[in-house]
């Protein structure tokens, strides 16, 4: 029974251990790569989240692509072939960035749109009512 709660223990200690404080640390030879594989991490986006990057989240999919994305540096990839695989797997939504194309053209115009539509309603209803209290007077 004393063995149990040692081992017990021993598990528990282990187990905090492991736990929100600890981060996984990926290793370079060249402090370039370190620095390549952190703004990769920052760039993109974790499939999981949804809106968090890779360096701030801790979902298994993402530390997958962690590991992915440090082999692929590891193995001489360049950054533009990194995001060109990854957006072949996961499509242009893994990028914080996406590209200025026929299928994001509404995700980047369309605040702009949304904007001005509500500028125009605005202005529509400010003469409106301009109009009607101008018509007020008249009836007086």
């Amino acid at each position: 029974m004393k063995a149990f709660f040692i081992y017990l223990s021993i598990f528990i200690f282990c187990n905090s251990i492991s736990g929100d404080n600890f981060k996984e640390r990926y290793y370079f030879d060249d402090p370039v790569d370190q620095q390549r594989f952190v703004n990769l991490l920052e760039d993109l986006r974790c499939p999981k989240c949804q809106s968090s990057n890779l360096s701030g989240s801790n979902a298994p999919i993402a530390q997958d692509l962690k590991l992915e994305v440090y082999n692929l540096i590891v193995e001489g990839k360049s950054d533009k072939e990194i995001t060109e695989f990854l957006t072949s797997r996961y499509g242009n939504y893994i990028l914080y960035k996406p590209p200025l194309e026929v299928n994001t053209l509404i995700l980047w115009m369309g605040p702009f749109v949304f904007l001005l539509l509500i500028l125009a309603i605005l202005f529509y209803l400010r003469s409106s009512s301009r109009t009607r209290f101008k018509n007020s007077k008249d009836l007086r």
